[in-house]
C-alpha cells in the first residue's frame, strides 16, 4: 500500500525487533491516516530536496511492540506520527539540519546521536498542530537517552561533528529504542477520519462534564395538579352554596 509518492505501508511498519520477536505491527486506520500526513507533509518533500532515498528505520510502532523496546504509552510512533531516519550517501547531521532549512511542518525533530557511527534522525508531526521543537538528545555510556535539550534553530544548524577517520560519509547503524522526551510528549489525540479539527480526548471530556450538569431538570407538576383540583373543589363548593341558597 502506498503512503505517498516515495513511501509504502511496509516501510513506514517495518521493524527488526517486531520480525525477531514475532509482533504484530499492524496500525489501524487513525494511524495509517497520521503515516500519510507524515509522509506527504516531512518525507515526501525531504527526499526530493536531498535527491536521496530516505530510509526509515523505525515509524509505526504497535503498542506491544513499543512496550518491548521500553517506550512510553504515549510515544508518538504508536500514533503514526514519528519516524527514526537516514538517508545513505549524506550524514545523519546534514539531514537534521536539511529538515529546519526546508522549514518542514514538523512537531519534534531531533538529532540522535549515540556514539560515533549510531545515529538518526527522529522528526514528528501532528496533524493536530506542530510545536516545532528543535532538539539534541544525550546519550549515556550504556547508549541509553538520558537527556532531551532543546536547541535553538541557529544552534542546531551551527552544530558540527567529525568525519570519521577522514574518509567522509559512512553509512551509519541504528538501534530500535524509545526516541523521544517523556516530558515532552502531546496528550493522546484522538483522530477522526475526515475532519477538520482533531480533538483532544482531555477536552472532550472536559467540555462534556461542563454540559452535564447544565441539563434542565423537569419541572415538577405536582403544583399544576393541585392547583387544577383546588380549582375545582371551590367550583363544586360554589354550586353546593347556590344550591342550598334556592
Amino acid at each position: 500500500m502506498n503512503l505517498s509518492r516515495f513511501f509504502t505501508l511496509d516501510e513506514l511498519t517495518r521493524s527488526e525487533t517486531a520480525q525477531r520477536e514475532g509482533i504484530p505491527n499492524v496500525p489501524a486506520e487513525a494511524e495509517i491516516s497520521n503515516l500519510e500526513a507524515l509522509c506527504e507533509t516531512i518525507l515526501d518533500p525531504l527526499r526530493t530536496a536531498v535527491g536521496l532515498p530516505v530510509k526509515v528505520n523505525s515509524g509505526y510502532r504497535s503498542p506491544t511492540l513499543n512496550r518491548k523496546i521500553g517506550g512510553v504509552p504515549d510515544s508518538q510512533h504508536v500514533d503514526g506520527m514519528a519516524a527514526d531516519i537516514q538517508a545513505p550517501g549524506m550524514s545523519v547531521l546534514d539531514l537534521f539540519k536539511r529538515i529546519i532549512e526546508l522549514r518542514l511542518p514538523f512537531d519534534q525533530l531531533i538529532y540522535e546521536a549515540v556514539n560515533e557511527r549510531t545515529k538518526w534522525v527522529h522528526v514528528s508531526h501532528n496533524p493536530a498542530g506542530n510545536r516545532g521543537e528543535i532538539m539534541a538528545a544525550k546519550f549515556g555510556p550504556d547508549g541509553r537517552a538520558t537527556a532531551y535539550p532543546q536547541v535553538t534553530e541557529a544552534q542546531a544548524l551551527a552544530m558540527d561533528e567529525p568525519r570519521t577517520r577522514g574518509i567522509g560519509i559512512v553509512e551509519m547503524e541504528y538501534v530500535e529504542m524509545d526516541d523521544a522526551p517523556v516530558a515532552k510528549r502531546r496528550p493522546p489525540t484522538k483522530i477522526v477520519k475526515g475532519a477538520k479539527a482533531k480533538v483532544k480526548k482531555s477536552e472532550a471530556d472536559e467540555a462534556q462534564a461542563k454540559r452535564a450538569p447544565k441539563k434542565a431538570v423537569p419541572k415538577p407538576k405536582k403544583s399544576k395538579v393541585t392547583t387544577r383540583k383546588v380549582t375545582t373543589r371551590k367550583g363544586a363548593t360554589r354550586k353546593a352554596a347556590k344550591k342550598r341558597s334556592r
